[in-house]
């Protein structure tokens, strides 16, 4: 029996020592606590006071543990309200995936074929294509620019999760750990080899704030998508 086959039919007993939300909860305290590469069967069995062999009756293998985990993270996803301003609906959209993968990092690393197809994502995915339904677009077009725009909020996430667990691991962050390359870059600058790179050092943006960034950066990904509405 698949899976989500089996979480339907437990939701209907009753009076029962594990359940599949108990088991999802515990594996996702673990793994926003400590990674993904921590969960376990048996880690997240003693978590929940239960045996191993016990976990096994719900879930079969590690992956449809990670896949219970993943659809229970997107229980915190609301659906985007749709306004009927296609790039405001987006930009949301886009901001409500960012908030949900910072604050389950681990989400980042997951691709949607690989978390399977449950409830929560389910009715995710469905809401976020309802925000540009009714341009007229074919369904592959609509899927594209869903996934152009979660590709760019995924890469974004990552560069924030990296530097948070650089900062986490070193004590130093990103302005401290560039303190260390200065002479390099003073060598690089005075060689006049690299013009626009000199540029970046002298001229950018001294500790730029993420969220301006991100929704500097996610405008030029929506004026993009644009050229499918037209």
């Amino acid at each position: 029996m698949e899976l989500w086959e089996r979480v339907e039919k437990s939701a209907r007993r009753t009076r029962v020592a594990l359940s599949y939300p108990r088991i999802a909860r515990a594996g996702v305290e673990i793994a926003d606590r400590e990674g993904l590469d921590a969960v376990s069967m048996r880690r997240v069995a003693k978590q929940l006071e239960a045996g191993a062999m016990s976990l096994y009756r719900y879930v079969e293998s590690r992956d449809e543990l990670i896949e219970l985990m993943a659809d229970h993270a997107y229980t915190e996803f609301p659906a985007a309200p749709r306004s009927g301003d296609w790039r405001a609906d987006l930009a949301e959209a886009a901001r409500r995936i960012r908030r949900t993968t910072l604050k389950h990092p681990w989400l980042a690393g997951q691709s949607v074929p690989r978390t399977g197809l449950g409830p929560n994502l389910l009715r995710m995915m469905e809401s976020t294509l309802a925000l540009v339904d009714g341009y007229g677009l074919h369904i592959d077009q609509m899927l594209d620019l869903l996934l152009t725009m979660q590709a760019f909020v995924n890469g974004y996430v990552l560069n924030e999760i990296t530097e948070r667990d650089a900062q986490h691991r070193t004590g130093a962050n990103a302005q401290q750990a560039q303190e260390r390359h200065i002479p390099r870059v003073r060598q690089v600058i005075a060689s006049g080899q690299f013009p626009l790179l000199a540029r970046v050092v002298t001229e950018s943006e001294d500790n730029p704030d993420p969220d301006l960034a991100f929704e500097r950066r996610l405008h030029y990904v929506l004026n993009g998508l644009a050229w499918a509405f037209t």
